[in-house]
């Protein structure tokens, strides 16, 4: 008995079982990369231009603080916002480092009162209003690279290390960018 194009097609190991089976073997290998490495990131709002704009996607690096590695000066993160973390995502760069005195100056950022290079700003942008913090141990001091549209740590104060979503890696998209390039 001989049996049809069609219903081998349909009903035994054919082409649509095959291809059915690796979408679903896909499928299953990035909803366990998106749960626990990486994910995309839609930026939303201007508190990081001119680096990152305003619905921009962006790959994130979940847990990349896990273990041992600690975020790094000039890193750009994802943060759940302190005040409402089930609901508000902050995209910011790591300017200040557990246990640092951090002051504002005449529109430096000063570091253990040793002004900080911050290559990634535009030449003419000053950081305002002027004040002091001191950072507290697994706690780090962020701020937006637009300084005039961004509310972060010198409004909300440091952010602890277990409010940190994970590592900016890179923008895809509209243009890809590294995010040592930010």
């Amino acid at each position: 008995m001989k049996s049809s194009l069609p219903s081998k097609i349909l009903y035994s190991s054919g082409v649509i079982f095959d291809v059915a089976r690796w979408v679903i073997l896909i499928a299953v290998i990035l909803a366990l990369v998106n749960t626990f490495w990486l994910t995309l990131f839609f930026v939303d709002g201007v508190s990081m231009e001119t680096n990152m704009h305003d619905g921009e996607l962006a790959l994130l690096q979940k847990n990349g603080y896990a273990g041992k590695s600690e975020p790094a000066r000039g890193d750009i993160v994802v943060v759940q916002y302190p005040g409402d973390p089930e609901h508000r995502r902050y995209v910011k760069r790591v300017v200040g480092l557990p246990g640092e005195a951090l002051s504002v100056s005449a529109g430096r950022v000063l570091v253990n009162n040793k002004e900080i290079d911050e290559d990634y700003l535009p030449v003419d942008v000053t950081t305002e209003p002027a004040g002091s913090w001191t950072i507290g141990p697994n706690e780090y001091f962020l701020m937006g690279d637009n300084r005039f549209a961004s509310n972060d740590s010198r409004y909300f104060g440091s952010v602890e290390k277990r409010f940190f979503l994970g590592k900016v890696l890179a923008v895809v998209f509209p243009r890809l960018r590294s995010a040592d390039d930010l």
